[in-house]
């Protein structure tokens, strides 16, 4: 691949300093895929590995001047937002990528709730991450705890995972990947499942032509606490999606890398391990 076609992604998102997740977890993954990788940052989190101290918001006139600034210059292939706080920061990203990059799929993980259980995504935040960025995203990947907020239903297996995954559907985005990581594994197994719109499957695949489910699987690792998996599966998604592979097959693979980040895991603190991204 010359210079000039590598794929490119940008990634929105807040700072992680202990490196395990956000930023730092996103451009370790888009490098690990040897994909080109540009980032803006929308909030700086003061935090390890035990745990978030405090969040600082990016102020918005500067938040909106990095976007503008690296979306006139050069050209992406995929977006993928992670942590945006409160519901100011949602409205400018969204209103700059509607006039820069409304033709760009957007991958969104919608982060809601660290690891540590501290809140990255203010309550009333909710229906603008819904209405200005949910919309019209071309895929979505929350949590167990994310999903249940935004279809509005409990989740407690398979079933009521492919009711919320049509539930969101039906907000407007493209494709729904839910991760059930949050739930007890079935058979030793983790279960996500992703909702894929009918024109996001390769013409070989065995229900193109129809919204599918797919099941993607992985054995349940016997670690407590893991810091960054969700930042990174998305941001791996993203650069497959970038290197034109289709939705279904980019997810497998993002699972599989994220797994194997997972088994040959870091201890690099006192608290939840990280992930192996150079595996």
């Amino acid at each position: 691949m010359t210079n000039k076609n590598i794929a490119k992604i940008l990634i929105i998102a807040g700072s992680d300093p202990c490196g395990g997740a956000g930023l730092q977890a996103d451009i370790k993954t888009a490098t690990a895929h040897k994909v080109y990788c540009g980032a803006v940052v929308t909030c700086l989190t003061a935090q390890n590995t035990q745990g978030v101290a405090s969040v600082f918001n990016v102020p918005i006139k500067f938040l909106k001047a990095q976007l503008e600034t690296v979306l006139d210059d050069i050209k992406f292939d995929v977006i993928k937002i992670g942590m945006l706080s409160n519901a100011e920061i949602i409205d400018c990203v969204a209103d700059v990528l509607l006039h820069k990059a409304k033709k760009i799929p957007l991958i969104l993980d919608t982060v809601m709730v660290s690891t540590s259980g501290h809140r990255l995504l203010e309550k009333n935040a909710v229906s603008a991450l819904k209405s200005r960025l949910l919309k019209g995203a071309f895929l979505a990947t929350p949590n167990i705890d994310e999903a249940e907020i935004l279809a509005q239903m409990p989740i407690k297996n398979l079933a009521d995972m492919k009711i919320a995954a049509i539930k969101i559907k039906a907000l407007g985005v493209k494709n729904v990947l839910i991760k059930g990581g949050h739930l007890p594994a079935k058979n030793s197994l983790i279960q996500n499942i992703l909702l894929a719109d009918k024109s996001c499957q390769a013409n070989n695949t065995k229900a193109a032509g129809q919204d599918t489910f797919f099941t993607i699987s992985n054995k349940k690792i016997a670690i407590k606490n893991i810091h960054g998996t969700g930042c990174s599966l998305a941001s791996a998604i993203a650069c497959n999606i970038a290197k034109k592979i289709d939705l279904p097959k980019s997810v497998k693979k993002a699972n599989n890398y994220v797994y194997k980040a997972v088994v040959n895991n870091l201890s690099v603190g006192k608290g939840s391990k990280v992930l192996q991204h150079f595996v």
